[in-house]
Protein backbone atom coordinates (compact mmCIF):
# COMPACT_ATOMS: atom_id res chain seq x y z
CA UNK A 1 0.00 0.00 0.00
CA UNK A 2 2.83 2.42 0.83
CA UNK A 3 4.54 1.83 -2.51
CA UNK A 4 1.28 2.10 -4.43
CA UNK A 5 0.36 5.39 -2.75
CA UNK A 6 3.85 6.78 -3.35
CA UNK A 7 3.76 5.87 -7.07
CA UNK A 8 0.28 7.35 -7.45
CA UNK A 9 1.15 10.62 -5.69
CA UNK A 10 4.38 11.07 -7.64
CA UNK A 11 2.60 10.40 -10.93
CA UNK A 12 -0.05 12.99 -10.07
CA UNK A 13 2.49 15.60 -8.97
CA UNK A 14 4.73 15.16 -12.01
CA UNK A 15 1.77 15.14 -14.41
CA UNK A 16 0.31 18.28 -12.86
CA UNK A 17 3.62 20.14 -13.01
CA UNK A 18 4.20 19.20 -16.67
CA UNK A 19 0.65 20.29 -17.50
CA UNK A 20 1.19 23.56 -15.65
CA UNK A 21 4.55 24.13 -17.37
CA UNK A 22 3.07 23.62 -20.83
CA UNK A 23 0.14 25.90 -20.06
CA UNK A 24 2.37 28.66 -18.68
CA UNK A 25 4.64 28.49 -21.72
CA UNK A 26 1.63 29.11 -23.92
CA UNK A 27 0.16 31.85 -21.72
CA UNK A 28 3.39 33.80 -21.32
CA UNK A 29 3.81 36.80 -23.57
CA UNK A 30 6.73 37.11 -26.00
CA UNK A 31 8.69 39.20 -23.51
CA UNK A 32 8.37 36.62 -20.72
CA UNK A 33 8.34 33.27 -22.51
CA UNK A 34 12.16 33.14 -23.02
CA UNK A 35 12.55 33.31 -19.23
CA UNK A 36 10.61 30.15 -18.39
CA UNK A 37 12.95 27.28 -19.22
CA UNK A 38 16.25 29.03 -18.30
CA UNK A 39 14.77 30.12 -14.95
CA UNK A 40 13.54 26.59 -14.29
CA UNK A 41 16.92 25.11 -15.21
CA UNK A 42 18.69 27.59 -12.92
CA UNK A 43 16.44 26.68 -10.00
CA UNK A 44 16.83 22.94 -10.67
CA UNK A 45 20.62 23.32 -10.67
CA UNK A 46 20.71 25.12 -7.32
CA UNK A 47 18.11 22.72 -5.92
CA UNK A 48 20.27 19.74 -6.88
CA UNK A 49 23.31 21.29 -5.18
CA UNK A 50 21.33 22.28 -2.09
CA UNK A 51 19.70 18.86 -1.74
CA UNK A 52 22.99 17.02 -2.19
CA UNK A 53 24.56 19.01 0.66
CA UNK A 54 21.73 19.59 3.16
CA UNK A 55 22.47 21.54 6.30
CA UNK A 56 22.01 20.15 9.81
CA UNK A 57 18.61 21.85 10.15
CA UNK A 58 17.32 20.23 6.95
CA UNK A 59 18.56 16.80 8.01
CA UNK A 60 16.95 17.14 11.44
CA UNK A 61 13.63 18.30 9.99
CA UNK A 62 13.59 15.45 7.51
CA UNK A 63 14.31 12.89 10.22
CA UNK A 64 11.56 14.19 12.50
CA UNK A 65 9.05 14.33 9.65
CA UNK A 66 9.66 10.63 9.08
CA UNK A 67 8.42 9.97 12.61
CA UNK A 68 5.12 11.60 11.67
CA UNK A 69 4.88 9.32 8.64
CA UNK A 70 5.69 6.27 10.77
CA UNK A 71 2.93 7.21 13.21
CA UNK A 72 0.54 7.69 10.30
CA UNK A 73 1.18 4.23 8.87
CA UNK A 74 0.97 2.69 12.34
CA UNK A 75 -2.49 4.24 12.89
CA UNK A 76 -4.00 5.37 9.55
CA UNK A 77 -7.47 5.74 11.09
CA UNK A 78 -6.11 8.30 13.57
CA UNK A 79 -4.41 10.42 10.90
CA UNK A 80 -6.58 13.50 11.45
CA UNK A 81 -5.96 13.46 15.20
CA UNK A 82 -2.24 12.94 14.62
CA UNK A 83 -1.90 15.94 12.33
CA UNK A 84 -3.91 18.14 14.70
CA UNK A 85 -1.76 17.35 17.73
CA UNK A 86 1.36 19.21 18.81
CA UNK A 87 3.43 16.15 19.72
CA UNK A 88 4.62 12.90 18.18
CA UNK A 89 6.65 9.83 19.15
CA UNK A 90 10.28 9.42 18.16
CA UNK A 91 12.20 6.30 19.17
CA UNK A 92 9.81 5.74 22.08
CA UNK A 93 10.08 9.36 23.27
CA UNK A 94 7.25 11.88 23.01
CA UNK A 95 8.41 15.17 21.48
CA UNK A 96 6.15 18.18 22.06
CA UNK A 97 5.98 21.67 20.55
CA UNK A 98 3.95 24.71 21.51
CA UNK A 99 0.85 25.13 19.37
CA UNK A 100 2.13 27.99 17.17
CA UNK A 101 5.54 26.44 16.52
CA UNK A 102 6.50 27.04 12.88
CA UNK A 103 8.86 24.08 13.12
CA UNK A 104 5.95 21.81 14.06
CA UNK A 105 3.88 23.13 11.16
CA UNK A 106 6.75 22.67 8.71
CA UNK A 107 7.26 19.12 9.98
CA UNK A 108 3.61 18.29 9.32
CA UNK A 109 3.75 19.67 5.78
CA UNK A 110 6.99 17.82 5.16
CA UNK A 111 5.43 14.63 6.51
CA UNK A 112 2.53 14.97 4.06
CA UNK A 113 5.03 15.51 1.27
CA UNK A 114 6.96 12.44 2.41
CA UNK A 115 3.95 10.28 1.62
CA UNK A 116 5.00 10.89 -1.99
CA UNK A 117 8.74 11.33 -1.44
CA UNK A 118 9.04 8.12 0.58
CA UNK A 119 11.33 9.82 3.10
CA UNK A 120 13.70 11.07 0.39
CA UNK A 121 14.96 14.51 1.33
CA UNK A 122 16.13 15.08 -2.23
CA UNK A 123 12.68 14.46 -3.69
CA UNK A 124 10.85 16.40 -0.98
CA UNK A 125 13.19 19.36 -1.47
CA UNK A 126 12.64 19.21 -5.23
CA UNK A 127 8.86 19.35 -4.88
CA UNK A 128 9.04 22.29 -2.46
CA UNK A 129 11.41 24.15 -4.76
CA UNK A 130 9.20 23.57 -7.81
CA UNK A 131 6.16 24.81 -5.90
CA UNK A 132 8.05 27.98 -4.98
CA UNK A 133 9.14 28.41 -8.60
CA UNK A 134 5.56 28.06 -9.82
CA UNK A 135 4.31 30.72 -7.39
CA UNK A 136 7.11 33.14 -8.29
CA UNK A 137 6.53 32.59 -12.00
CA UNK A 138 2.80 33.28 -11.68
CA UNK A 139 3.62 36.47 -9.75
CA UNK A 140 6.03 37.68 -12.44
CA UNK A 141 3.51 36.95 -15.18
CA UNK A 142 0.77 38.63 -13.16
CA UNK A 143 2.86 41.76 -12.64
CA UNK A 144 3.33 41.99 -16.39
CA UNK A 145 -0.41 41.70 -16.97
CA UNK A 146 -1.56 44.10 -14.25
CA UNK A 147 1.21 46.67 -14.84
CA UNK A 148 2.18 46.34 -18.52
CA UNK A 149 4.29 49.52 -18.40
CA UNK A 150 6.40 48.32 -15.45
CA UNK A 151 9.73 46.54 -15.87
CA UNK A 152 9.12 42.85 -16.45
CA UNK A 153 12.86 42.15 -16.31
CA UNK A 154 13.02 43.59 -12.79
CA UNK A 155 10.45 41.08 -11.58
CA UNK A 156 12.20 38.26 -13.43
CA UNK A 157 15.58 39.05 -11.90
CA UNK A 158 14.12 39.49 -8.41
CA UNK A 159 12.01 36.32 -8.22
CA UNK A 160 13.46 33.97 -10.83
CA UNK A 161 17.18 34.64 -11.14
CA UNK A 162 18.82 36.40 -8.17
CA UNK A 163 21.32 33.78 -6.89
CA UNK A 164 20.83 34.06 -3.12
CA UNK A 165 17.05 34.23 -3.43
CA UNK A 166 16.99 31.02 -5.46
CA UNK A 167 19.62 29.32 -3.28
CA UNK A 168 17.83 29.87 0.02
CA UNK A 169 14.47 28.81 -1.45
CA UNK A 170 15.71 25.67 -3.19
CA UNK A 171 15.16 22.86 -0.75
CA UNK A 172 14.01 21.92 2.71
CA UNK A 173 13.83 25.41 4.20
CA UNK A 174 10.99 27.42 5.66
CA UNK A 175 12.03 30.24 3.33
CA UNK A 176 11.00 28.09 0.36
CA UNK A 177 7.46 27.90 1.71
CA UNK A 178 7.39 31.51 2.87
CA UNK A 179 8.48 33.03 -0.43
CA UNK A 180 6.28 30.70 -2.45
CA UNK A 181 3.21 31.41 -0.34
CA UNK A 182 3.87 35.16 -0.28
CA UNK A 183 4.41 35.34 -4.03
CA UNK A 184 1.24 33.33 -4.58
CA UNK A 185 -0.83 35.59 -2.32
CA UNK A 186 0.38 38.75 -4.06
CA UNK A 187 -0.12 37.16 -7.48
CA UNK A 188 -3.77 36.53 -6.60
CA UNK A 189 -4.30 39.85 -4.82
CA UNK A 190 -2.94 42.33 -7.38
CA UNK A 191 -5.38 41.50 -10.22
CA UNK A 192 -8.24 41.66 -7.72
CA UNK A 193 -7.06 45.03 -6.39
CA UNK A 194 -5.98 46.75 -9.62
CA UNK A 195 -7.75 44.72 -12.29
CA UNK A 196 -6.20 43.45 -15.52
CA UNK A 197 -6.32 45.74 -18.60
CA UNK A 198 -8.59 44.21 -21.27
CA UNK A 199 -8.91 41.08 -19.13
CA UNK A 200 -11.99 38.87 -19.32
CA UNK A 201 -14.17 38.64 -16.19
CA UNK A 202 -13.51 35.51 -14.18
CA UNK A 203 -16.23 32.93 -13.81
CA UNK A 204 -17.66 32.27 -10.37
CA UNK A 205 -16.07 28.83 -10.12
CA UNK A 206 -12.62 30.20 -10.87
CA UNK A 207 -13.08 33.03 -8.40
CA UNK A 208 -14.01 30.60 -5.67
CA UNK A 209 -11.03 28.42 -6.56
CA UNK A 210 -8.66 31.38 -6.37
CA UNK A 211 -10.19 32.40 -3.04
CA UNK A 212 -9.64 28.91 -1.63
CA UNK A 213 -6.03 28.82 -2.84
CA UNK A 214 -5.43 32.32 -1.50
CA UNK A 215 -6.74 31.45 1.96
CA UNK A 216 -4.57 28.33 2.03
CA UNK A 217 -1.47 30.35 1.10
CA UNK A 218 -2.30 32.97 3.73
CA UNK A 219 -2.53 30.22 6.35
CA UNK A 220 0.83 28.80 5.25
CA UNK A 221 2.46 32.24 5.51
CA UNK A 222 1.02 32.89 8.96
CA UNK A 223 2.07 29.51 10.33
CA UNK A 224 5.58 29.55 8.85
CA UNK A 225 6.61 33.12 9.80
CA UNK A 226 3.86 35.00 11.61
CA UNK A 227 5.68 38.31 12.02
CA UNK A 228 6.90 38.19 8.42
CA UNK A 229 3.41 37.51 7.08
CA UNK A 230 1.33 40.06 8.99
CA UNK A 231 2.89 43.24 7.51
CA UNK A 232 2.39 41.98 3.95
CA UNK A 233 -1.15 40.72 4.54
CA UNK A 234 -2.18 43.85 6.42
CA UNK A 235 -0.60 46.00 3.74
CA UNK A 236 -2.50 44.23 0.96
CA UNK A 237 -5.76 44.71 2.85
CA UNK A 238 -5.01 48.43 3.29
CA UNK A 239 -4.09 48.69 -0.39
CA UNK A 240 -7.39 47.08 -1.38
CA UNK A 241 -9.29 49.60 0.75
CA UNK A 242 -7.36 52.48 -0.82
CA UNK A 243 -8.26 51.27 -4.31
CA UNK A 244 -11.90 50.83 -3.29
CA UNK A 245 -12.02 54.36 -1.87
CA UNK A 246 -10.45 55.68 -5.07
CA UNK A 247 -13.01 53.96 -7.30
CA UNK A 248 -15.87 55.32 -5.18
CA UNK A 249 -14.48 58.84 -5.44
CA UNK A 250 -13.73 59.10 -1.73
CA UNK A 251 -9.97 59.43 -2.27
CA UNK A 252 -7.97 61.32 -4.85
CA UNK A 253 -5.97 59.47 -7.51
CA UNK A 254 -2.78 61.50 -6.96
CA UNK A 255 0.19 59.82 -5.34
CA UNK A 256 -0.03 62.01 -2.22
CA UNK A 257 -3.62 60.94 -1.54
CA UNK A 258 -2.90 57.30 -2.34
CA UNK A 259 0.16 57.03 -0.12
CA UNK A 260 -1.44 59.12 2.62
CA UNK A 261 -4.54 56.95 2.65
CA UNK A 262 -2.42 53.81 2.83
CA UNK A 263 -0.39 55.14 5.77
CA UNK A 264 -3.52 56.18 7.67
CA UNK A 265 -5.07 52.74 7.23
CA UNK A 266 -1.88 50.98 8.30
CA UNK A 267 -1.59 53.08 11.45
CA UNK A 268 -5.26 52.65 12.31
CA UNK A 269 -5.06 48.90 11.78
CA UNK A 270 -1.85 48.23 13.69
CA UNK A 271 -3.08 49.37 17.10
CA UNK A 272 -6.25 47.24 17.27
CA UNK A 273 -4.35 44.24 15.89
CA UNK A 274 -1.81 44.41 18.72
CA UNK A 275 -4.27 45.33 21.46
CA UNK A 276 -7.12 43.02 20.50
CA UNK A 277 -5.07 40.10 19.19
CA UNK A 278 -4.42 36.86 21.02
CA UNK A 279 -1.23 35.92 22.83
CA UNK A 280 0.94 35.55 19.71
CA UNK A 281 -0.06 39.04 18.53
CA UNK A 282 0.70 40.77 21.82
CA UNK A 283 3.57 43.20 22.23
CA UNK A 284 4.92 41.13 25.13
CA UNK A 285 5.11 38.01 22.94
CA UNK A 286 6.93 39.98 20.24
CA UNK A 287 9.43 41.40 22.75
CA UNK A 288 10.05 37.96 24.25
CA UNK A 289 10.61 36.38 20.83
CA UNK A 290 13.02 39.08 19.70
CA UNK A 291 14.96 38.99 22.97
CA UNK A 292 15.21 35.20 23.05
CA UNK A 293 16.32 34.96 19.41
CA UNK A 294 18.84 37.77 19.86
CA UNK A 295 20.51 36.07 22.82
CA UNK A 296 20.51 32.72 21.02
CA UNK A 297 22.11 34.34 17.98
CA UNK A 298 24.89 35.83 20.09
CA UNK A 299 25.63 32.45 21.68
CA UNK A 300 25.93 30.77 18.27
CA UNK A 301 28.25 33.40 16.75
CA UNK A 302 31.44 33.33 18.85
CA UNK A 303 34.56 34.36 16.97
CA UNK A 304 32.61 35.31 13.84
CA UNK A 305 31.28 38.62 12.51
CA UNK A 306 27.82 39.26 13.93
CA UNK A 307 25.41 42.01 14.91
CA UNK A 308 25.46 43.37 18.45
CA UNK A 309 23.77 46.39 20.02
CA UNK A 310 24.99 48.44 22.96
CA UNK A 311 22.57 48.85 25.88
CA UNK A 312 20.36 46.05 24.54
CA UNK A 313 16.89 46.04 26.09
CA UNK A 314 14.05 43.92 24.63
CA UNK A 315 11.43 46.59 25.36
CA UNK A 316 9.35 48.61 22.88
CA UNK A 317 11.47 51.75 23.36
CA UNK A 318 14.71 49.75 23.36
CA UNK A 319 13.87 48.03 20.08
CA UNK A 320 12.68 51.26 18.47
CA UNK A 321 15.98 52.88 19.39
CA UNK A 322 17.97 50.18 17.60
CA UNK A 323 15.53 49.56 14.71
CA UNK A 324 17.10 52.00 12.17
CA UNK A 325 20.58 50.54 12.71
CA UNK A 326 19.18 47.01 12.54
CA UNK A 327 17.45 47.68 9.22
CA UNK A 328 20.60 49.25 7.79
CA UNK A 329 22.81 46.35 8.87
CA UNK A 330 20.52 43.77 7.27
CA UNK A 331 21.36 45.36 3.91
CA UNK A 332 25.06 46.07 4.54
CA UNK A 333 26.50 43.31 6.76
CA UNK A 334 28.81 41.60 6.28
CA UNK A 335 30.87 44.41 4.83
CA UNK A 336 33.27 43.58 2.08
CA UNK A 337 36.56 42.76 3.79
CA UNK A 338 34.99 42.03 7.17
CA UNK A 339 36.06 38.40 6.85
CA UNK A 340 38.25 36.47 4.43
CA UNK A 341 35.93 33.44 4.41
CA UNK A 342 34.45 32.81 0.98
CA UNK A 343 30.82 32.98 2.12
CA UNK A 344 31.36 36.34 3.80
CA UNK A 345 33.20 37.69 0.75
CA UNK A 346 30.31 36.63 -1.48
CA UNK A 347 27.76 38.19 0.87
CA UNK A 348 29.82 41.38 1.02
CA UNK A 349 29.88 41.62 -2.78
CA UNK A 350 26.12 41.13 -2.90
CA UNK A 351 25.62 43.88 -0.32
CA UNK A 352 27.89 46.20 -2.31
CA UNK A 353 25.79 45.55 -5.41
CA UNK A 354 22.58 46.22 -3.46
CA UNK A 355 23.96 49.54 -2.22
CA UNK A 356 24.88 50.46 -5.79
CA UNK A 357 21.36 49.66 -6.97
CA UNK A 358 19.92 51.65 -4.07
CA UNK A 359 22.04 54.66 -5.01
CA UNK A 360 20.95 54.35 -8.65
CA UNK A 361 17.30 54.15 -7.58
CA UNK A 362 17.61 57.26 -5.41
CA UNK A 363 19.15 59.21 -8.30
CA UNK A 364 16.32 58.03 -10.54
CA UNK A 365 13.69 59.16 -8.02
CA UNK A 366 15.39 62.54 -7.70
CA UNK A 367 15.28 62.98 -11.49
CA UNK A 368 11.70 61.80 -11.85
CA UNK A 369 12.55 58.44 -13.42
CA UNK A 370 11.46 56.15 -10.60
CA UNK A 371 9.47 53.69 -12.70
CA UNK A 372 5.86 52.88 -13.47
CA UNK A 373 4.52 50.97 -10.49
CA UNK A 374 1.63 52.61 -8.59
CA UNK A 375 2.80 54.87 -5.77
CA UNK A 376 0.68 53.13 -3.11
CA UNK A 377 2.09 49.71 -4.04
CA UNK A 378 5.63 51.09 -3.95
CA UNK A 379 4.98 52.62 -0.52
CA UNK A 380 3.58 49.33 0.74
CA UNK A 381 6.62 47.36 -0.42
CA UNK A 382 9.03 49.94 1.04
CA UNK A 383 7.28 49.77 4.42
CA UNK A 384 7.24 45.97 4.28
CA UNK A 385 10.96 45.77 3.49
CA UNK A 386 11.88 48.25 6.25
CA UNK A 387 9.77 46.50 8.88
CA UNK A 388 11.18 43.10 8.00
CA UNK A 389 14.73 44.43 7.85
CA UNK A 390 14.36 45.94 11.32
CA UNK A 391 12.79 42.79 12.76
CA UNK A 392 15.42 40.50 11.22
CA UNK A 393 18.28 42.77 12.26
CA UNK A 394 17.05 42.93 15.86
CA UNK A 395 16.36 39.22 16.27
CA UNK A 396 19.13 37.65 14.15
CA UNK A 397 22.71 38.57 15.11
CA UNK A 398 24.15 35.54 13.27
CA UNK A 399 25.05 36.76 9.76
CA UNK A 400 24.63 33.34 8.16
CA UNK A 401 21.09 33.00 9.47
CA UNK A 402 20.44 36.65 8.63
CA UNK A 403 21.37 36.04 4.99
CA UNK A 404 18.80 33.25 4.83
CA UNK A 405 16.06 35.15 6.67
CA UNK A 406 16.35 38.25 4.52
CA UNK A 407 15.24 36.17 1.53
CA UNK A 408 11.75 37.10 2.71
CA UNK A 409 12.33 40.74 1.77
CA UNK A 410 15.13 40.64 -0.82
CA UNK A 411 13.07 39.90 -3.96
CA UNK A 412 10.55 42.62 -3.06
CA UNK A 413 13.40 45.07 -2.51
CA UNK A 414 15.00 44.12 -5.83
CA UNK A 415 11.65 44.54 -7.58
CA UNK A 416 11.67 48.16 -6.39
CA UNK A 417 15.35 48.90 -6.99
CA UNK A 418 15.26 47.64 -10.58
CA UNK A 419 12.09 49.48 -11.64
CA UNK A 420 13.67 52.84 -12.44
CA UNK A 421 14.47 53.88 -15.99
CA UNK A 422 18.25 53.61 -15.55
CA UNK A 423 18.11 50.06 -14.22
CA UNK A 424 15.55 49.20 -16.86
CA UNK A 425 17.90 50.37 -19.62
CA UNK A 426 20.75 48.36 -18.11
CA UNK A 427 18.63 45.21 -17.83
CA UNK A 428 17.52 45.60 -21.43
CA UNK A 429 21.13 45.63 -22.60
CA UNK A 430 21.95 42.59 -20.48
CA UNK A 431 18.85 40.83 -21.77
CA UNK A 432 19.83 41.46 -25.37
CA UNK A 433 23.27 40.09 -24.63
CA UNK A 434 21.97 36.83 -23.10
CA UNK A 435 19.04 36.54 -25.50
CA UNK A 436 16.03 36.95 -23.18
CA UNK A 437 14.89 40.41 -24.21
Amino acid sequence: MKLGLMILLNALLVSFFLYWLRREYRRAGPGLRPWLLPALAWRLLLTAISNNYPGPDARLLLQKSRYFVDDFWAQPAAAFTLWQSNHFQAAGEIISFYTWSNTLYFLKLLALLNLAAGGSGWLAGLYLSLACFAACWVLVRGLGQVFPLASLAAAGIAFLAWPTVIWWTSGLTKETLLLGAGAGVVALALPAIYGVPSGEPLRLGRRLGQLAVGLLLVWVMVRIRLFFALPLLGGLLALALVRLATRRGWLGAGWQAQVGGLLVLLVLGTGPALIGGNKVLSIKFLMDEVGRNYQHGLRTSPGRPHLEYADWQPTPLGLLRHAPLAAEQVLTRPWLGESSQLLYVGAGLENLLLLGLLGLALVAVWRGRAGRLPAALVALLIIYCLLLAAFIGLSTPNLGTLSRYRTALLPWLLLLLLQNDYARRLLKRVGQWVGVA
